[in-house]
């Protein structure tokens, strides 16, 4: 027969068959109580892996960056419309930097798939590999001779 003071339920420890004893209110209350982590439990910090060579963050973040097809949008540009404004104004905005995009995202889904992908494309003007500041700034030229004639 088991002492008292040696059943597990009397001596105010939890078994595995009976769940905790009481839940802490908080932490600080827990740690008070002796229920703090164990050192296996502890979080320790580590040594951020630095790479070996530069990788561009976009494929980590699961991206695959889309090269722009400047053609198609300067097509898209010079029919008018909602969507040609607004990918006018992205690629405008992404291009200089000191040009605020004053769009809602939420005018994205106005977009067809072709826009949503130009939409896209523009986000990554500098994430492809090979882009081009020249290339870029004779977009933006014909951009804005594209608006001109829109307008």
């Amino acid at each position: 027969m088991t002492n008292h003071a040696q059943n597990p339920a009397n001596s105010g420890q939890a078994t595995p068959q009976q769940g905790p004893v009481s839940a802490p209110l908080n932490r600080r209350a827990s740690i008070a109580a002796g229920n703090g982590p164990t050192a296996s439990q502890t979080p320790t910090k580590t040594a951020p892996v630095t790479p070996q060579t530069y990788q561009h963050p976009a494929p980590q973040r699961g991206l695959e960056p889309l090269p722009l097809e400047p053609e198609l949008l300067l097509k898209r540009i010079a029919q008018g419309g909602h969507s040609g404004q607004f990918l006018a104004d992205a690629f405008l905005s992404a291009y200089r930097t000191d040009k605020p995009f004053l769009h809602s995202l939420g005018e994205l889904g106005k977009l067809d798939a072709e826009g949503f992908r130009l939409f896209h494309q523009i986000l990554h003007i500098r994430h492809v590999s090979g882009w081009s500041d020249d290339g870029l700034y004779q977009t933006e030229q014909a951009v804005k001779a594209a608006l001109k004639g829109a307008n």
